[in-house]
């Protein structure tokens, strides 16, 4: 039997990086108009959600950071 992954992309509608499994990747960008743009950045297996949270939480504040000062 296989782990599931645990996933990070860039959803550019929401311009937000996101997280979960390929099934939630699938979902959000079968309603997208920009499906070409998504991009998955990173693989964890389940044993490391701490990890991607972490990640996620670390590239989203980038982004936030990036966006409250009007772009680099």
């Amino acid at each position: 039997m296989t782990t599931p992954m645990e996933l990070i992309w860039y959803n550019p509608d929401l311009d937000l990086y996101q997280k979960g499994n390929k099934r939630d990747l699938r979902t959000i960008m079968h309603s997208s108009l920009n499906q070409d743009r998504f991009s998955v950045l990173y693989q964890f297996n389940n044993n490391s959600q701490k990890l991607a949270k972490k990640i996620l939480d670390s590239l989203n504040l980038v982004r936030d950071s990036r966006v409250t000062d009007g772009g680099i």
